[in-house]
């Protein structure tokens, strides 16, 4: 198929590394000057990608991506399938500029993480045609380690999506199944999907309550190996019950992070969820972050503990677990995360009384 992913950093090269060895042709959008430029300057200038991938013993190997490219109009010109793979706070952004073209090739706009910005897509849409792919972790985690190389460290082994709208969901799935072969796994609705991002729990919690020790190390910080001690476990556990409440109201599925970890990474379901965890954080997880002062904070709190609490507000649920994390996080960066954040308000959905709100996200 013809591809465009929109985002240059770790998660879009990756996959448009992926993409373009299994056979798609894939145009790869940079859409700002925020980070990464010398990484797409290279790209751009080798016409491909250079990848050492961990998944198969480290295999160095060059690809060759189809385009790669800051002009909108070339990159969307033929595409059947639109990966977004910004950070979400640029999901707005990205959906008001789709909107200025006409896409008739377009199949379907695919949201890695989703964070529920396939609101923002459904909303900005011309061609009410067109599906919606709510995702909420990447087939595979990787880091640029210099420019023009990038490093994939890890496969998932499942890859669960919402397809809106859901009466679509085989024709969305046939789709998701093309581009990666861990997909094939519903959830019950957007929002579900939204809220089992794991970067809303581990991410948050792995950050802030690591603040003081992320700063003294210089770069030297571990998240998935470091941060997850007893305590800090018992404090996921109480985020993951007020997560899982909001699930239930909107009629979705609850899952505890750790389950969602097994599901996502483990071959064999009957294993341990938290050994199966540890395996990840010795194996597969990856360094970092070396700073407060990144997406572990600015996109995941806002958009993902700030989302949170803006539902759970609208259905009556107490969230004094993520609360307290959106305003200490607040605190940390001298930041105000409820006045940035993803709402019901800036979603245009506040309107909406919950029972509204619950068919809407469930279609």
């Amino acid at each position: 198929m013809n591809i465009t992913i929109i985002g240059a950093g770790n998660a879009g090269c990756a996959h448009a590394f992926k993409l373009s060895q299994s056979g798609h042709d894939v145009s790869l959008l940079k859409t700002s000057h925020s980070m990464h430029d010398d990484n797409f300057d290279v790209i751009q200038a080798n016409g491909g990608i250079w990848c050492i991938d961990h998944t198969r013993k480290d295999e160095k190997s060059f690809q060759k991506v189809s385009l790669v490219t800051r002009d909108w109009g070339k990159a969307l010109k033929d595409a059947e399938v639109i990966m977004v793979q910004v950070q979400s706070n640029q999901h707005q952004y990205i959906a008001k500029e789709l909107s200025k073209f006409e896409l008739e090739k377009l199949k379907m706009i695919f949201i890695i993480p989703g964070n529920l910005g396939s609101v923002y897509f459904k909303q900005n849409l011309k061609n009410d045609k067109v599906l919606i792919a709510e995702g909420e972790s990447t087939p595979y985690d990787a880091r640029i380690i210099e420019p023009g190389i990038i490093n994939i460290l890890y496969k998932n082994t499942r890859n669960a999506i919402a397809i809106t709208p859901r009466n679509r969901k085989e024709e969305g799935m046939e789709i998701a199944t093309q581009l990666f072969d861990t997909y094939g796994y519903y959830r019950t609705n957007i929002l579900e999907s939204a809220l089992h991002n794991p970067n809303l729990v581990v991410h948050t919690i792995g950050t802030i309550m690591s603040a003081s020790r992320i700063e003294a190390t210089n770069g030297e910080f571990w998240l998935y190996r470091e941060a997850f001690t007893p305590s800090i476990w018992n404090l996921i556990k109480l985020l993951d019950n007020e997560k899982n409440e909001v699930i239930k109201f909107a009629k979705g599925i609850p899952m505890s992070y750790l389950d969602a970890c097994k599901f996502r990474n483990e071959p064999d379901l009957s294993r341990d969820s938290l050994e199966v965890f540890k395996d990840y954080a010795r194996d597969g997880g990856p360094k970092g972050p070396s700073t407060i002062y990144s997406r572990y904070i600015f996109e995941d709190v806002p958009m993902g503990l700030v989302l949170l609490s803006s539902f759970a507000k609208k259905f009556g649920i107490p969230t004094p677990i993520s609360d307290s994390l959106i305003n200490i996080a607040s605190g940390l960066v001298s930041t105000d995360f409820w006045a940035t954040g993803r709402t019901l308000k800036n979603l245009n959905l506040n309107h909406l009384s919950a029972e509204e709100l619950v068919e809407y996200v469930n279609e």
